[in-house]
């Protein structure tokens, strides 16, 4: 018979320890769907930052009237923030068509205060007809701003810049800046609550914070409406970006994106362009805050079971109809908005 080693015991041990650990590593370092996470990247003001509007003055002579490649105006504009310094501006990108969204809006979370300033951002029409309308629900609201380029999917970037163009020139004391769509709900209590108590009333700094998409394929296929050519872009997929339906940013990066954005090549998808390309130039981080936004499951047994659901969020997800936005409004303006729970659940990324 052969004689038991016991070195060979130990052997085998030593490896099933070594293979725990490498699995227990991996399950910690990257999760399923999740990037590895970095330090905080964000910083929290103490006091205001005073100094964010003399940037402006840095800015080349014609850049208001400059829209990356194209001559620029703004065809309506209207200056919402006046006297006030709001804790929060935003951006909503608008097609013009998209009366009764906008409507809604204005009637549930997106109401105008000393606070919250809500512009929506439409591009330009080729009907007359349509054209007057807008200036009509213009006239009523006093919330639109409007640029010199054709509102369409390809030119969705001009719209995004554009944006970023009328915080740094109509609104720069504006604490944060939530650029975001007419068909998303905004959960505005617990916004304002999130941005005073987790984050800092008087501001912060290289604050990116959306649902971040990791190593998302350049779709090349002939019947996507999203499709990029290898001219377009060549490489196999794209940087890290934020999905445009809701990205909250601080004044800094919003400076930085728009100047970056002001001299670099047209590239027509927004979100991937401003805060996947540019931003990794600029090495700003991404902050993901996916545990704050509804699952569909969940939204839709708000909206239509009268669930009582006891975590909380402040967005309802994007492609929302008309009585989702108003069921969820209804929902959060009959309870109280928490405070001082978000910190320990929101993942920061690179």
């Amino acid at each position: 018979m052969f004689e038991k080693r016991p070195w060979s015991k130990l052997l085998v041990l030593l490896l099933c320890l070594l293979t725990c650990i490498f699995i227990w590593h991996e399950l910690v370092s990257y999760p399923t769907g999740i990037a590895p996470t970095t330090p905080t990247a964000y910083t929290l003001f103490t006091q205001d930052d005073t100094g964010f509007a003399d940037r402006v003055l840095h800015l080349p002579e014609n850049d208001y009237s400059q829209l990356i490649d194209l001559n620029f105006n703004f065809t309506m504009i209207n200056f919402i923030c006046n006297e006030t310094i709001p804790l929060l501006l935003i951006l909503v990108h608008s097609s013009p068509n998209n009366f009764a969204k906008r409507k809604t809006i204005r009637e549930t979370w997106g109401r105008n205060d000393d606070n919250v300033k809500v512009v929506f951002m439409v591009g330009s029409v080729n009907s007359t007809q349509l054209q007057k309308r807008l200036e009509i629900e213009n006239q009523l609201h006093k919330d639109f701003a409007q640029g010199s380029f054709i509102d369409t999917y390809r030119n969705l970037t001009y719209k995004h810049v554009m944006s970023l163009k009328y915080f740094i020139y109509h609104c720069p004391q504006a604490k944060y800046v939530l650029k975001t769509d007419d068909d998303v709900f905004v959960n505005m209590p617990t916004m304002k609550n999130f941005l005073r108590y987790d984050l800092s009333p008087h501001g912060a700094s290289n604050g990116l914070f959306c649902t971040p998409r990791y190593n998302s394929l350049v779709l090349r296929s002939y019947r996507s409406k999203w499709r990029v050519s290898f001219a377009e872009y060549p490489d196999r997929v794209y940087p890290t970006y934020c999905p445009g339906w809701t990205i909250l940013y601080t004044p800094d990066v919003v400076f930085g994106l728009y100047k970056e954005a002001q001299k670099t090549e047209y590239f027509w998808i927004d979100d991937i362009h401003l805060t996947g390309t540019l931003t990794q130039k600029l090495n700003f981080t991404h902050t993901d805050i996916e545990p704050l936004i509804l699952s569909k499951n969940i939204l839709n047994r708000i909206v239509y079971y009268s669930y009582n659901y006891s975590q909380p969020f402040i967005y309802g997800r994007e492609d929302l109809i008309e009585k989702q936005i108003r069921g969820l409004w209804n929902y959060v303006t009959t309870r109280e908005a928490p405070k001082y729970i978000f910190r320990d659940i929101i993942t920061r990324t690179k």
